[in-house]
């Protein structure tokens, strides 16, 4: 894959994750605003459990399938892959699944405070096993770079989620109808998914084979996962703990505005590492390198202009996308936006890690952010609330990106392009200060300051000389096509 077809696919899901974005906008107040800080709370805890449990069932076999089958071509070996690991994780999803229905009344009991939410934990349950089956499907896209579809699938999932949503909250049926809604959207997706896999590649009952070498590789990251979760998600249930359901509620609204910065990354990183993986086995480094110095630009120069932005709108977007209820946690926003800036520098470079096979150095990473983590928390959150739990997800992910970086540097030497980056800091400063003199009472208010700044942010790259000639080329290249397209119409 050239550069420029990188390039392109990765904009190409930039795109889709802006409408995919979009529709996860549009879902937080439909949620909310039905449910309430106490019962968004309790799908909150869900949506945590599950992001523990599933991963656990996965057993890092995601990250087995990318690394393994990225440059293999031979059709029968795929298919073994394939149906190995699907198969597997299908059945270790089901256990999965299992244990949390037997285990809900203890867990809702003491990890939600709330034994009469056992009935919503059993429902939700059962989203472990299509979590896991579906991920597994859809990663066979992503790893033969079927970005299209990979794509059409994640915006399905989106919006049908939405509308799926909306019906059932529309009848009454409340928490239960949003788990309803995604449990029947994750598992038309699987269907979907696995008959096209079946129409590329035929079927097969697997031999398993292969499965040894692949958990060989992704046991030892299996641990990550917990202690990734520590420090990514268990602060909802010491705040809860704590502070209880409804202060859960509110802080869980706030960081799912906060954390669509993360968003910024995910086009790079679901093309990135199968490309890296293809390339290292090349014995291409030179490339990875450019790769690698290139992704991290590009992720700065959005990232950093939308953690500003997120900053100045944070009260005006729970003001609008929530209920007065959830306004309390605005100030969760800006330090979650740029706890997620962090998250994103530490995905680009930990991919040397995978790619190099020695994953020990990410468990170290890992562990010290889970520890600190954790530790912070217990000192903060009682003391000054969810505030304390935001500061401890900052801290923790400065030391998980920091460190990564020690890691990577000892085996390529990037480039950082501190200018372009003082470049876009400068014009970010400049959008904050334009679109805080916003007044924001409804939700077109909120789109045209949206615009407003983006478009302020882009004016001033351009007057500071924050774009490469290669960039500016193709935008007037781009204007160009798009004025003689208009001309000929």
């Amino acid at each position: 894959m050239s550069y420029q077809k990188f390039a392109k696919d990765v904009g190409f899901i930039g795109i889709v994750q802006i409408l995919t974005s979009l529709g996860t906008f549009f879902l937080l107040p439909v949620i909310t605003k039905t449910l309430g800080a106490y019962d968004y709370g309790i799908w909150a805890q869900i949506n945590i459990t599950v992001s523990l449990v599933s991963p656990l069932a996965l057993m890092g076999l995601s990250m087995s399938f990318i690394r393994f089958l990225s440059s293999e071509t031979e059709k029968k070996k795929i298919r073994e892959v394939v149906y190995s690991i699907l198969f597997f994780v299908t059945v270790s999803g089901f256990l999965a699944s299992s244990l949390l229905y037997v285990f809900a009344e203890p867990l809702a009991t003491f990890g939600f405070q709330d034994p009469s939410a056992t009935y919503f934990v059993q429902a939700g349950s059962l989203l472990i096993f299509l979590n896991v089956i579906e991920s597994i499907s859809l990663f066979y896209f992503r790893v033969f770079r079927q970005i299209k579809k990979f794509s059409y699938f994640t915006l399905f999932e989106t919006f049908g989620k939405l509308l799926f949503t909306l019906i059932f909250l529309k009848m009454g049926y409340g928490l239960l109808g949003v788990i309803t809604a995604t449990l029947m959207v994750q598992g038309l997706i699987f269907l979907i998914a696995f008959v096209t896999i079946v129409s590329q590649i035929g079927f097969v009952i697997p031999q398993f084979t292969c499965i040894r070498e692949h958990l060989q590789f992704s046991l030892p990251l299996t641990p990550n996962v917990l202690i990734r979760w520590v420090t990514d998600s268990s602060d909802r249930y010491m705040v809860t703990y704590f502070l209880g359901l409804g202060s859960v509620g509110v802080y869980s609204a706030a960081c799912s505005i906060g954390n669509l910065i993360q968003l910024f990354v995910s086009p790079l990183q679901l093309i990135l590492f199968p490309e890296l993986s293809k390339l290292f086995d090349e014995n291409k480094t030179d490339e990875v390198r450019i790769y690698m110095s290139h992704s991290l630009r590009y992720f700065l120069i959005i990232a950093i202009p939308a953690v500003f932005g997120l900053s100045a709108l944070s009260k005006p977007l729970l003001g609008v996308l929530t209920t007065q209820d959830f306004v309390s946690g605005w100030f969760v926003i800006p330090i979650i936006a740029f706890a997620g800036l962090l998250v994103g520098i530490f995905q680009i470079f930990v991919n040397t890690i995978f790619l190099i096979k020695k994953t020990r150095p990410a468990t170290y990473i890992n562990i010290l952010a889970a520890v600190s983590n954790v530790l912070i928390n217990l000192i903060l959150i009682p003391s000054v609330g969810i505030a304390g739990a935001a500061l401890s997800t900052l801290v923790s992910y400065f030391l998980m990106a920091a460190l990564c970086m020690r890691v990577t540097l000892k085996y390529f030497k990037l480039d950082f392009y501190y200018l372009d980056i003082a470049k876009s800091i400068l014009s970010s400063i400049a959008m904050y200060l334009f679109v805080s003199g916003f007044a924001i009472s409804d939700i077109f208010e909120l789109f045209e300051a949206v615009g407003a700044g983006t478009f302020t942010y882009v004016v001033v790259m351009f007057l500071v000389g924050g774009f490469t000639d290669h960039e500016m080329s193709l935008i007037k290249r781009y204007l160009f096509r798009s004025e003689v397209s208009s001309n000929s119409k």
